[in-house]
């Protein structure tokens, strides 16, 4: 009888310990288990993960691609068991928002990975899953592994991944698109690090102190019902909940210095954020606060991220019906008739008159003491200045062997010519090709004159249709004078070489 309660007894007890084992405190993450402020490993966190899906099965892993240096790219699927049990019974289920966070594109910003691998352990150990009632969730905790092990912003290729959004020529990238047009999530979230001493702040005496930063949508042809749900509903929400935690939130600010202007972030679409919002996603990039080495202060950096995450995780599931209907709504006037009939080519921003100034939090190098500054430099809104009106499509010689193979990497419908057709067409003539700049950094001014007539698309020539969920995209990709386009990259520089005709044609109409 002894020896039978013992043995009773002992399984009890170790019941006990698999259960206390599955609380969020006896899943220590890596970063929780270190010796000082040590940054988790891709191997350590692959372990990690794997034992703690083992150990509590609530969730998958996916591997979605490799990087350069043969590092897994990982996917992470919360559902929750409710809605798993439900499937598997046949019970109908109200369809759940899609939600994406992906985290570390640069290797040097290592706080969205340690922040998401201590996520994943709070949603699995039930510690944080309110929300999976009405969110689908993917979680893809590390991006660029290689840049992440040698400490540096790019990848083994020594490529910046959040400006490879356009060309998808990273395999880290790619992997991402691919899954992003696999599952077409209605909201999306990239994960960054801001650096706080740039070489004009410290000639200032002074370090940057934003808090955790939130940038939107912006590029001109998103849209505005998005962007204006975002600015209005989705970021004040989020601010308000994560006062009581000790994290401020603000609107993502960009500038090259204390007496620069001010804008926010990119319009561009070879970054993560706007590459996905293009298809009409609420889409938002968080640019956390870095420290002055890679390591320094990475758990509290880490916590702020992980806050962060939770209430942009509550806000979409709270209101999941209304960001799914919405979403869908504005996705469906990307395709058919419902479609833009312009597309915004250049764009920047500006001042705004009701909006002249904005306030930053900054610290004084010499004495370490926060302080305020006033910002008269605001240039908030976003202005077009070169249009196109969207044509029928496009017609693609087929020795623009890189242009076509760019469009089939983004998941872009095409078709080949099966013989000559009849087209009214419109083609270009480039003028001049000048270096200016927009947005802070170089562009590209390309001047055009433009022709307008009957021709004929020879058998074989790649033929991009405009009536898809894309068409923006393509649009923006295909057009020579594209400020964000394929045609100003260095790549595709011989496309725009002055007093040549530009090979990619415009489809206006297609002849009986």
């Amino acid at each position: 009888m002894f020896r039978r309660l013992k043995a009773l007894l002992s399984i009890v007890l170790s019941a006990t310990v698999i259960v206390a084992g599955c609380a969020g405190g006896g899943f220590r993450t890596p970063l929780e288990e270190a010796d000082g402020d040590v940054l988790t490993s891709h191997e350590d966190m692959m372990a990690f993960l794997r034992d703690l899906r083992d150990r509590t099965q609530s969730f998958t892993i996916d591997t979605i691609g490799s990087s350069v240096e043969g590092r897994s790219l990982v996917v992470l699927h919360f559902t929750g068991a409710a809605a798993e049990q439900a499937a598997a019974e046949g019970v109908g289920v109200a369809e759940k928002v899609k939600v994406l966070i992906d985290t570390q594109q640069h290797g040097n910003e290592p706080s969205g990975t340690e922040a998401a691998i201590a996520l994943a352990r709070d949603i699995a150990t039930g510690d944080f899953t309110d929300f999976l009632g009405s969110a689908d969730f993917y979680l893809i905790p590390q991006v660029n592994p290689d840049g992440g092990e040698a400490r540096q912003r790019r990848n083994a290729q020594d490529k910046d991944l959040n400006r490879d959004h356009l060309t998808l020529s990273s395999p880290e990238v790619f992997a991402l698109h691919a899954f992003f047009n696999e599952h077409m999530p209605e909201v999306t979230l990239d994960v960054h690090e801001y650096g706080v001493a740039g070489r004009s702040w410290v000639e200032a005496g002074l370090n940057k102190d934003f808090g955790q930063q939130i940038g939107a949508l912006s590029n001109a042809n998103m849209s505005m019902v998005l962007r204006e749900y975002a600015w209005d509903r989705f970021i004040p929400d989020m601010k308000e909940r994560l006062a009581p935690k000790d994290v401020f939130l603000q609107r993502y600010l960009v500038t090259d210095g204390p007496d620069a202007r001010f804008r926010y972030s990119t319009t561009a679409l070879n970054d993560g954020r706007n590459s996905m919002g293009i298809y009409n996603s609420l889409s938002f990039l968080i640019e956390g606060k870095n420290g002055l080495t890679v390591e320094e202060n990475i758990r509290e950096r880490a916590r702020q991220q992980l806050e962060t995450m939770k209430a942009f995780l509550m806000f979409a599931s709270e209101n999941a019906a209304e960001i799914r209907q919405m979403v869908e709504a504005e996705r469906m006037k990307l395709s058919g008739e419902g479609a833009p009939s312009e597309v915004s080519l250049v764009m920047d921003y500006v001042p705004d008159p009701d909006r002249p100034t904005v306030s930053v939090g900054v610290i004084d190098i010499e004495s370490g003491s926060p302080d305020t500054l006033i910002i008269e430099a605001l240039h908030p809104l976003v202005e077009s200045t070169l249009s196109v009106q969207r044509p029928l499509g496009y017609a693609i010689p087929a020795g623009l062997t890189d242009v076509i193979e760019v469009l089939e990497r983004h998941g872009i419908e095409l078709s080949r010519a099966e013989g000559p057709i009849r087209a009214i067409v419109e083609s270009y003539r480039i003028q001049s090709a000048v270096t200016t700049e927009k947005e802070d950094k170089e562009f590209l001014e390309v001047g055009v004159s433009g022709r307008r007539g009957t021709a004929v698309i020879p058998e074989g020539d790649v033929i991009v249709w405009c009536d898809q969920i894309a068409t923006n995209l393509i649009v923006t990709l295909l057009e020579p004078q594209s400020q964000w386009g394929l045609a100003p990259l260095p790549r595709f520089a011989s496309m725009l070489e002055v007093d040549s005709t530009y090979p990619i044609r415009r489809i206006v109409d297609v002849m009986e």
